[in-house]
């Protein structure tokens, strides 16, 4: 008959960084193997650099098009908004499945979570802001227009500053 190993975790805080620490032992209780693998569950503010360089991946090649540019000036506030809504949503859903896999309850992470979620759409938004009035179609030439823009260009630029954020 095989012997079954038991495995346990903790958690343990290595070089100012959360770890989960997970050990596998025999059934005599002997040490059988030690696994640190880092919990990306704090937000640092290394990751606001980060979070920069995502929205600039995404943000740039789609402010320059001139796509988003009518479709700012077609779409009702109503539909802006709801864009807004959808790219809050899929971000934490984002956000959950990249930082969070193992966590159900996100009780103890909850501030972490929510400033990662906003902190990603707000770069993102901003981003895309500077971007246009780079460009000439931003905040100083039509300020409602370059919002309805911003955020049209804030929905992939959020999710691929949430990615490069969770590569690093």
């Amino acid at each position: 008959m095989a012997k079954r190993n038991e495995e346990t975790q903790s958690t343990q805080r290595i070089n100012g960084r959360l770890h989960s620490i997970d050990e596998i032992r025999s059934e005599a209780g002997e040490l059988l193997s030690r696994v640190a693998s880092p919990l990306r569950v704090e937000f640092k503010p290394g990751d606001i650099t980060q979070l920069i360089v995502g929205a600039l991946m995404l943000g740039v090649p789609v402010a320059l098009t001139e796509e988003v540019w009518n479709l700012g000036e077609a779409l009702s506030p109503l539909r802006i908004f709801m864009i807004v809504a959808v790219s809050l949503a899929v971000n934490s859903f984002f956000v959950k499945a990249l930082f969070y896999p193992k966590q159900t309850d996100l009780s103890e992470y909850r501030y972490q979570f929510i400033m990662r979620v906003f902190a990603a759409y707000a770069i993102a938004l901003l981003t895309a802001l500077l971007l246009l009035d780079i460009i000439g179609m931003g905040f100083l030439t039509d300020p409602v227009l370059a919002i309805k823009r911003a955020v049209i260009i804030a929905l992939p630029a959020s999710f691929a500053a949430t990615a490069v954020d969770y590569i690093r």
